[in-house]
Formats: structure tokens, C-alpha cells, sequence
């Protein structure tokens, strides 16, 4: 924790750092105002849109500082709080270096547990209910084929009358059922690698797909479904890396 009286300064700096920015990014003289820039910035990047109010209140805690009739006397006339000046450095942090999903949230493909078509279901679904995995992606040949899910089993059951399986029975007999434009109530989406985790954030945000909820965000070099599997983030993962 700072000592009272000192978080002015810092505060100030990231004020400038950000300003600077903005002017940047927009190309914009300095008689535009910083309070203009932050809505100019929100009509065309996220994450202003998500902090502009924020941002606002900051700047004119700033202008409330920096243009005090009585300097003389009370200076600074207000002294931002450690958690304001934290945030505000988090939202510069995260305005400045955008965090990307596979480098922070995204599960990497060396720890996807994945499975094949020849593999047992039954082995498949214990490890589901063992480990609380909902989705498996099933590998051929280092290509996403599909995903087995509890909706995959469930369609199978509807399709086939079938309600009983046998020990032996492998994933390819659910292929039918598998691809991921098979499944009835859940949607799942690629990306390419350099995706932010602010754009997935948003992505399950709006996760109603014609009447279908996102599943899981796949992650290719370009986005590609038929690259080879780079990782995955599900709504679990979002919420976790915002909860840190």
C-alpha cells in the first residue's frame, strides 16, 4: 500500500501514457479532448467500450487535480485511492497489450484431452464423468473431426432407438453424430491464433447461435476448421481468468 498523500503523481502518469495513446491510435491534435478521444476510442475498440465510464470519471478526477485554483494551499486537492490508481493501470495494461486467448485463457492441444474414432465410448465417457469433461474433441490425423459430447449420446439414443451400448463399442459409431454441425443444441466456433480474449469474451457473451448455446471456441492457426487443433476456450475458462 502507498502512503497517503502520493498516488497523485502515478495516477497523473498513466493519465498521460493513455492520452498519448489515444492520440496515436486516432491520429488526433492536441485540441481534441481526452474525455473526446476515450469516445472515439469506444466506437471503435472494446475494451474503451467496456471501460469508458471508467475512463470518463478518471478524467475528470484528473482535470479536478491538475487545474486546482488553490495549488498554493491544498496540493493535490484530491488524491486518487490505491484501488483507483490499480484499476486504472489494469485498464491501460490491458488497452496497451491486449491479452491474447491462446497465451492466457485458451487450453493448449498438448493438454486437450482428445480422443479418436477408434477409441472405447465407454472408456471416453468414464474419463467425462471422472474429470467433469463436457466436450472431447475427437482427433484424426491431427484435424478436429468432430465432438463427443452428452448431446452426441443423447442424439443417438433419439436416432437409433438404441438405449443400451455395448462394452466394445467405439466412437465411430456415434459418427453420424459427432460432426460439429451435428449437434443439436450447442454451437462451437473457430478463431485464429492471435484472437484476444476480450473478442471470446464477447463471443459467449453472445452465445445464443440460432437457438443454439456456444460450447467451445476453437483456436487454428487462421481460424480454419480444417488446421490442426492450436487449443480451446469454454465459458468454464472465462470466467475463471476474470475471477483471478
Amino acid at each position: 500500500m502507498k502512503d497517503n498523500g502520493t498516488n497523485f503523481g502515478e495516477f497523473i502518469t498513466i493519465y498521460n501514457e493513455l492520452d498519448e495513446f489515444m492520440r496515436r491510435e486516432l491520429n488526433q491534435d492536441y485540441w481534441v479532448s481526452h474525455s473526446e478521444l476515450i469516445r472515439q476510442m469506444a466506437r471503435k475498440n472494446k475494451v474503451f467500450k467496456i471501460y469508458m465510464d471508467d475512463l470518463l470519471s478518471f478524467a475528470r478526477l484528473r482535470n479536478a487535480i491538475v487545474h486546482n485554483p488553490d495549488k498554493r494551499y491544498a496540493h493535490p486537492i484530491a488524491d486518487p485511492h490505491d484501488y483507483i490508481v490499480e484499476k486504472y493501470k489494469k485498464i491501460l495494461d490491458t488497452v496497451m497489450r491486449p491479452a491474447i486467448a491462446l497465451d492466457t485463457i485458451a487450453v493448449t492441444r498438448r493438454n486437450i484431452y482428445t480422443a479418436s474414432l477408434e477409441d472405447s465410448a465407454l472408456e471416453v465417457m468414464k474419463d467425462m464423468n471422472k474429470y467433469a469433461y463436457s466436450y472431447i474433441p475427437i482427433i484424426e490425423g491431427e484435424m478436429l473431426v468432430g465432438v463427443f459430447s452428452e448431446n452426441t449420446v443423447f442424439s443417438y439414443i433419439v436416432h437409433t432407438g438404441n438405449i443400451s451400448l455395448e462394452k466394445d463399442v467405439k466412437i465411430r459409431e456415434f459418427c453420424e453424430f459427432i460432426p460439429i454441425s451435428k449437434h443439436e443444441s450447442e454451437s462451437f466456433e473457430f478463431v485464429p491464433r492471435d484472437t484476444l480474449v476480450i473478442d471470446i469474451e464477447d463471443m459467449f457473451a453472445k452465445e445464443l447461435r440460432q437457438d443454439k448455446r456456444l460450447a467451445v471456441v476453437f483456436i487454428t492457426d487462421s481460424g480454419d476448421p480444417n488446421e490442426k487443433l492450436l487449443g480451446l476456450v469454454t465459458a468454464w475458462d472465462v470466467a475463471g481468468y476474470r475471477e483471478e
